[in-house]
């Protein structure tokens, strides 16, 4: 007969209802389970300006500390708790995830935490290089954002000023 409680102490991948990361976090922290879902800093138009909001890395995705022996949670508590939709298997066996790979998203997520701590978003008139793409090493002025993803600038072409539209991760602020 299957027993629970003989299973190893693993990370294993939750899949949750849409938008219900957060959701899923609290009730199964509640119950006593060690859960990590991996945020990211990522750049939104909310009515019209630019911010910065905190977004699900894995969007869909926790992943959970299973210890039945210590936790008593079994299986079927973690697939029933809200905001999960069910655990990640691949055939009969749970999809285990590695502690060294959850380390090493945590010490990713940290490090570019940090790294947009310290960078602003650009405003109107401000300098900008870019970085990629045909227009690589040039300068620019920023004018406004065109979405979430691009922005409008005025670039210098043949000694005429032009408004050209380009992706908003191939573009550094300028000191």
């Amino acid at each position: 007969m299957f027993d629970p409680s003989q299973l190893p102490a693993q990370w294993l991948l939750l899949q949750v209802k849409p938008r219900q990361e957060q959701r899923a976090l609290a009730n199964l922290e509640c119950q006593g389970g060690q859960c990590y879902c991996p945020q990211v800093l990522s750049e939104k138009l909310v009515r019209g300006k630019r911010v910065q909001v905190q977004e699900a890395l894995f969007p869909g995705y926790v992943f959970f500390y299973s210890n039945p022996t210590q936790d008593g949670l079994t299986y079927t508590t973690i697939h029933s708790s809200r905001g999960v939709s069910k655990i990640v298997r691949f055939g009969a066996h749970y999809a285990a995830i590695p502690q060294a790979l959850v380390d090493h998203i945590k010490q990713r997520e940290t490090q570019k935490q940090e790294a947009t701590t310290h960078s602003s978003l650009p405003q109107k008139g401000d300098k900008v290089a870019i970085l990629e793409g045909p227009f690589r090493g040039l300068q620019a002025i920023y004018q406004q954002a065109q979405g979430d993803k691009r922005s409008l600038l005025l670039i210098d072409l043949l000694n005429q000023q032009s408004k050209i539209s380009l992706e908003n991760n191939i573009l550094k602020k300028q000191a």
